[in-house]
């Protein structure tokens, strides 16, 4: 689960800047498919929380 996480975060990071260039010429359009984006990684991100990923042993 842990690299699960670690995928979801790299992800996250690699497409945010790209996605900036883009939204200025987009607008409205790319704003929607970042937060689809945003919304998948999301679940990603709550499945490692559920697993407890989060937590110090």
């Amino acid at each position: 689960p842990m690299t699960l996480l670690f995928i979801a975060f790299e992800m996250e990071m690699m497409f945010m800047y790209p996605w900036a260039v883009v939204y200025v010429e987009e607008g409205v359009k790319a704003l929607a498919e970042m937060g689809m984006f945003l919304a998948i990684l999301s679940l990603g991100i709550l499945y490692g929380w559920r697993e407890g990923v989060f937590r110090w042993q």
